[in-house]
């Protein structure tokens, strides 16, 4: 596997992680799973569009 596939991974699962703590978080608020899964969601976009920036600007060097 070469490196480019493992910070991808690794970007996924980042953003898997911060947008399952998000929604359990937001679920333990609220006790409403729309809201918990739509704050997930967001988080997990948000995480990995940021990781997938940076990884990107890191490679043009």
């Amino acid at each position: 596997m070469n490196d480019r596939k493992i910070k991808a991974a690794f970007a996924v699962g980042a953003g898997m992680i911060c947008a399952l703590m998000a929604a359990f978080w937001q679920l333990a608020r609220t006790s409403s799973v729309d809201q918990a899964l739509v704050a997930g969601g967001a988080v997990f976009v948000a995480v990995v569009t940021l990781a997938f920036m940076v990884l990107t600007y890191l490679r043009s060097d």
